[in-house]
């Protein structure tokens, strides 16, 4: 029995005690065994101290299935071919001056050092100038590739 099913029959006996003592004890249980889980800490407590059941319920049914409460990706809108070249004109822009800016490092000696940059992918411009979504296009049509975390560099 792996801990989520023993979570599961702990609350599944919790809903049929009748003894104040063993109700006591599955919630105290329920809470120790949900602490080691990776649960929204603060809603736990909160569960626990109201002896909510239904929030009990909906926690461990998280637990049993993630994918299912996991909000779907809206779709990527269709952009003109200008959108798409223009914001990768701008992404090309922005990645050649943070390479120039890198290289150009005034350091405490009389020249810089003159190597060259170690930056292949950076954030995009923010949504003041494009909407976010178009970056995930540009990744869909094979012109970026996403790095993690925000990042996007050009595919080698």
């Amino acid at each position: 029995m792996n801990i989520i099913e023993k979570i599961r029959d702990t609350e599944i006996k919790l809903r049929t005690q009748t003894d104040p003592v063993k109700v006591l004890e599955s919630w105290t249980m329920l809470g120790r065994l949900l602490g080691r889980m990776p649960v929204d800490q603060t809603e736990l407590k909160r569960i626990t101290q109201e002896r909510d059941t239904v929030g009990l319920d909906a926690m461990i049914s998280k637990l049993e299935d993630p994918d299912a409460f996991k909000p779907k990706e809206e779709p990527i809108p269709d952009y003109s071919q200008a959108e798409l070249n223009e914001a990768l004109r701008v992404f090309r822009h922005r990645l050649k001056f943070k390479k120039l800016d890198d290289e150009s490092k005034i350091s405490q000696r009389d020249v810089t050092t003159g190597k060259s940059a170690n930056i292949d992918s950076i954030q995009p411009p923010g949504p003041s100038e494009f909407d976010p979504r178009i970056w995930k296009a540009l990744v869909k049509a094979g012109k970026l590739v996403e790095a993690g975390r925000g990042f996007y560099h050009e595919p080698r």
